[in-house]
């Protein structure tokens, strides 16, 4: 089975670094001219479904997509951003102003971080596995299934795809509109879900 995993287009949070976090905030006008130039990138590849994560940034990049590649739509909950607590919304010089330790923190050992309200990304990797996982016991070989997502969320995929701990979170770049090609199958005698990043498709 082959995946395609997908950061949205630009926000207007995303230029002035703000943690977005579960903000309906629509794509702006970069943002939208990425996924359209994403879409024809990614026209001719046999994608037969997208999933979106329920946030207003990825819908509007996964209705660009689905109406370009003329595919299906499904809204899938899991897909969704990491939930930050306290520091949602609120700019990068403002959590480091307000929170220096837990900023610290995030910066240095993102994976032991334990705030109330905010998802380990442990959790996030866990939930992102998992609905991949569903993927593969729904559709199996040889579909081609795409997935519009956030930045955390692939971070936490790619981690797991390079067998690296997810302290190493802020070093995965992932820009706006970026598409990730996974070959996706499952060991037989023990279950283990294996990815093989195979494509990065950059706008």
């Amino acid at each position: 089975m082959q995946i395609y995993l997908i950061r949205h287009g630009e926000i207007d949070s995303n230029v002035k670094k703000i943690y977005a976090g579960t903000s309906e905030e629509p794509l702006n006008a970069n943002g939208r001219r990425q996924v359209e130039s994403l879409a024809s990138r990614l026209e001719g590849r046999g994608i037969e479904l997208i999933y979106t994560s329920p946030l207003r940034r990825s819908v509007e990049t996964a209705k660009i997509l689905s109406e370009k590649l003329k595919v299906p739509l499904v809204v899938e909950r899991d897909l969704r951003e990491i939930l930050l607590g306290p520091l949602d919304g609120l700019s990068h010089n403002q959590v480091i102003t307000q929170y220096p330790e837990i900023w610290k923190i995030w910066n240095e050992n993102p994976a032991e971080l334990k705030l109330e309200g905010m998802e380990p990304l442990e959790t996030v990797q866990q939930r992102i596995l998992a609905v991949i996982r569903n993927w593969v016991s729904s559709y199996g070989q040889p579909s081609i299934i795409a997935g519009v997502t956030h930045l955390a969320v692939l971070r936490c995929v790619l981690l797991y795809t390079q067998g690296k701990p997810l302290n190493e979170y802020r070093k995965i770049e992932v820009p706006n509109a970026t598409a990730f090609a996974f070959e996706v199958t499952v060991t037989r005698f023990d279950g283990k879900l294996n990815l093989k990043l195979v494509e990065e498709i950059r706008v």
